[in-house]
């Protein structure tokens, strides 16, 4: 094996996924780490292109919340949209195969490639489906994070972070930094980029070489926004999408969360 496509997050957006698919040319394996679906408009041809290309697949929360009917535990500025459209849109959209596929899926992989052994999870490795691992924490709460320790206290060891390469989602954030031995890397989101570039993120991971390259690519963002209009999405659960869809962020959601709550 030598080139592997590895996506997050992709949240039902068909669109943006077959403008990845496009714009990253050959590769030997794919590998999705999680959230296959909610948000977007396509959850069950996104689950299809999963399985129709043999791809290597975590659980993600949002899977996780489709599968066995429970919270998705989100961030606060997005949570009141996911429960809105995971039990309006989702659900309606996804047939009984589709909901058996997403409980099956692993919630956490450990790989050797090229001879370095890599962890791959949807959140943190301490809690695979919902701890954030975010780029601008402090070194030692990114060890206790990658460690699967529960300690969030001052005074972990930089030398107590794990050696190898971590391949984590959920953040929406895409990134590549280093801790000590470890190598943390987030394709970013696919579907849904949250950290101000609206295009569509991920990564090539070469095994051979240990390389790492980040990529984004632009796609038809009012394609999508025109397919939730077609499924009946409007008011403010569609402009809180149209708004992340547009800038690539979450920031600014509370006046659409007050129209969806009444207030």
């Amino acid at each position: 094996m030598a080139r592997v496509l590895v996506l997050s997050d992709i949240h039902g957006n068909l669109d943006a996924l077959d403008r990845v698919i496009e714009d990253s040319g050959k590769w030997d394996e794919v590998v999705v780490l999680g959230d296959l679906v909610d948000y977007g408009p396509s959850p069950g041809e996104v689950i299809d292109f999963a399985r129709s290309v043999g791809a290597l697949v975590l659980r993600g929360n949002h899977d996780h919340a489709v599968a066995y009917g429970v919270d998705c535990r989100c961030g606060e500025a997005t949570h009141w949209l996911s429960v809105w459209f995971r039990e309006n849109v989702t659900l309606r959209l996804l047939g009984e195969g589709d909901i058996r596929y997403l409980a099956s899926l692993p919630t956490k992989v450990v790989k050797n490639w090229g001879g370095m052994t890599t962890v791959l999870t949807h959140a943190a490795p301490s809690n695979p489906l919902y701890a954030y691992l975010y780029p601008w924490l402090a070194e030692e709460e990114v060890c206790s994070l990658l460690s699967g320790s529960s300690l969030r206290i001052e005074g972990v060891a930089r030398d107590d972070c794990p050696e190898g390469m971590f391949l984590v989602g959920h953040t929406h954030i895409q990134f590549y930094k280093t801790v000590n031995g470890a190598k943390i890397v987030n394709p970013g989101s696919v579907g849904q980029p949250r950290d101000g570039d609206p295009r569509a993120s991920y990564m090539i991971l070469d095994t051979d070489r240990g390389t790492v390259v980040l990529r984004r690519v632009k796609y038809d963002v009012q394609q999508v926004i025109a397919r939730l209009e077609g499924l009946g999405v409007t008011g403010p659960y569609l402009e809180a999408l149209r708004h992340i869809l547009t800038f690539g962020t979450t920031r600014g959601l509370e006046e659409y969360a007050r129209k969806a709550s009444g207030i």
